[in-house]
């Protein structure tokens, strides 16, 4: 057979055509096929686009809840009450942003008047004075105490009046730091070349465990990460869903005095988070918290019949809003710390092109050496607004 039967195609690949460089492999679909047991939560995080910055950024901007809440008593004629800032929400820049001349408000009374409070808005003050004027609709209802939620029912319109004033709420730019993850591996050619017990191939099974390890930290850090800026010596650490969460203790949606998880306590956190605006759809801490849940009523608890099985698991919890919760239990975790999330408001962002690289080192000696990277960030929006919910102090 001549030899000329086996020349390569022109245009086909060919060892001879690698050039520089070629040792630096993208293979970041690897993490997007990953699903491991032992990353459950990481499982459920999907990649949000690249980003080339020195970090990653987000935009925050409150609409206020939907109602306000007066600073005194309010009697039964037309009033002038100041807007109080709720739940760290600012009155001046976004709660008074709610209301116009003509927006329909609504109280409950408590008192024995049959009339709960229908009231209009006459007049907006400035927004550093917070100060709006109300008329009561037809007979008013009882006193309405300070402190009151008065519900934003819609803002009205007569025929031919003027467009009403701005209304646009302030924004802020949330960013978070990357963080580079790495592992390395390092192979003496003895040991490259030994046969090894169900190991074939030691540098492929040494990558594949050291990825492993990598994708174990990366839900760690996801989680409960510390930020700290980066400097020559101090590597850039990303902020993670503890660190977020852990700026709003003073808030409904962070409980940091429960030692003993209750169906009450939970029901109520989740309560909460919906009512802010979240979509709660996962609850992750220590096993023992997810235990107590086949403890509350055994009659909630759905299994498969099985003659051959018995015993009660949850892993799905109805509370009493509706909201179903999946329940992870997550492995060698801390008592103490267990989430809320609303995963469609979390996304992993890598540093564009560094989602995850593999890298044959230059040869040293008798050793082959690779490094595997991955730099990314975390972006959790709606921590601010009560999206997700944190316990702390649990035991």
């Amino acid at each position: 057979m001549a030899v000329g039967e086996h020349a390569i195609v022109s245009g086909s690949y060919s060892t001879p055509a690698i050039v520089s460089n070629t040792n630096v492999r993208d293979v970041s679909d690897m993490l997007d096929f990953w699903a491991h047991k032992w990353t459950p939560v990481l499982n459920r995080i999907s990649w949000g686009e690249e980003s080339g910055g020195l970090n990653i950024e987000w935009i925050s901007e409150h609409l206020g809840y939907h109602y306000v809440v007066a600073s005194a008593d309010l009697g039964s004629a037309s009033v002038l009450f100041t807007v109080v800032s709720y739940d760290g929400v600012n009155a001046s820049t976004t709660l008074i942003k709610q209301l116009q001349a003509g927006t329909l408000l609504y109280a409950y009374a408590s008192g024995s008047n049959t009339d709960d409070m229908f009231a209009v808005v006459v007049t907006v003050g400035s927004a550093s004075a917070r100060s709006v004027k109300i008329s009561y609709i037809a007979a008013a209802g009882d006193p309405i105490s300070a402190g009151t939620k008065m519900f934003i029912l819609g803002h009205y319109a007569n025929e031919g009046s003027d467009p009403f004033p701005d209304t646009s709420r302030p924004r802020s730019v949330i960013t978070n730091n990357f963080s580079i993850l790495r592992e390395d591996v390092k192979i003496t050619g003895s040991m490259a070349a030994t046969d090894m017990y169900a190991v074939d191939n030691e540098p492929r099974h040494q990558i594949a465990m050291r990825l492993l390890a990598m994708q174990l930290n990366r839900e760690r850090s996801m989680m409960m990460s510390k930020s700290q800026s980066r400097t020559s010596t101090v590597a850039s650490l990303t902020k993670g869903f503890y660190d977020f969460l852990d700026d709003y203790t003073s808030s409904a949606w962070v409980d940091n005095s429960t030692t003993v998880l209750k169906e009450s306590t939970f029901n109520d956190l989740i309560s909460e988070i919906w009512d802010q605006g979240g979509s709660p759809n996962l609850f992750c801490g220590h096993k023992d918290q997810i235990r107590k849940f086949t403890q509350w009523d055994q009659s909630r608890v759905r299994t498969t019949p099985d003659s051959r099985m018995s015993g009660h698991y949850v892993t799905r919890y109805l509370t009493d809003i509706g909201e179903e919760i999946e329940l992870l239990p997550l492995r060698k975790w801390p008592v103490n710390v267990a989430f809320v999330l609303s995963t469609d408001k979390i996304k992993l962002r890598a540093k564009k092109g560094r989602k995850l690289i593999l890298e044959k080192l230059a040869k040293v000696g008798d050793y082959e050496r690779w490094q595997m990277l991955s730099e990314y960030s975390v972006e959790m929006k709606g921590y601010d607004k009560g999206y997700h919910g944190m316990f702390n102090q649990l035991t």
